[in-house]
């Protein structure tokens, strides 16, 4: 599997995308799900096939320390992807925030285009213990649900695991075993997963670590909670 790189300056836009009727809920899922197959088990314990890019001190994507790092300074936001396809999936992943500026976003993503523009689905949490699912169409972030403050994010320098849900047209964030947010949406219905990292600060830097990643095929299931 190939893994691409790619970055955009950042819009992080105010307006609203189109919300889902679940936006901003949290609690009791809406929907439960089934695993159905393991596709993708990476602890990083060596590069493999994700790539590594560097470009002098302003920006770093690779494996580092049996990890995926993501570091960078500036205002834009920088991602990671897979070159296969998924429709309907599960990804974890433990993420952990290593910049002394809390105020930034970072997490996974799935359905991204492949051709590496941009545009897809992004779970984001942030160093002062936010939480948002946001849509890029390769320009700007829009929020799908908007970030909203939730206990269940780890603050400061810290590790967060990190599980989304992308199936048919239901998405979710976990964080630390609790929902912080699901909504439903379908103006993506396949693509590849990803790990992101945004900073709207010029002048500020983000570093974010990534381990133990797993992706598997899911399928919903009324009957079941997760």
């Amino acid at each position: 599997m190939r893994i691409f790189w790619g970055l955009l300056v950042l819009t992080l836009a105010a307006a609203c995308g189109a919300i889902g009727d679940l936006a901003g809920s949290v609690g009791s899922p809406a929907a439960g799900y089934r695993y159905l197959e393991l596709l993708l088990d990476d602890s990083f314990d060596s590069s493999g096939d994700w790539r590594s890019y560097a470009d002098g001190q302003d920006l770093f994507l690779g494996v580092k320390d049996g990890k995926y790092l993501i570091d960078f300074a500036g205002r834009k936001y920088v991602w990671t992807q897979s070159d296969d396809q998924y429709a309907d999936s599960v990804v974890e992943a433990e993420a952990t925030h290593l910049a002394d500026f809390d105020h930034n976003a970072f997490g996974l993503a799935c359905r991204l285009d492949g051709g590496n523009r941009g545009r897809g689905y992004y779970f984001l949490i942030s160093g002062d213990g936010y939480a948002s699912i946001r849509w890029s169409d390769g320009r700007s972030l829009r929020p799908i649900v908007a970030a909203s403050p939730a206990a269940a994010v780890k603050t400061g320098m810290s590790r967060n695991l990190l599980r989304i849900v992308c199936i048919e047209d239901y998405l979710a964030l976990w964080v630390n075993g609790e929902l912080v947010a699901e909504a439903r949406d379908q103006r993506a219905d396949e693509g590849a997963a990803g790990m992101v990292a945004v900073m709207n600060y010029e002048g500020k830097r983000l570093t974010a670590a990534f381990d133990n990643l797993q992706l598997w095929r899911a399928a919903l299931d009324e009957r079941r909670q997760p």
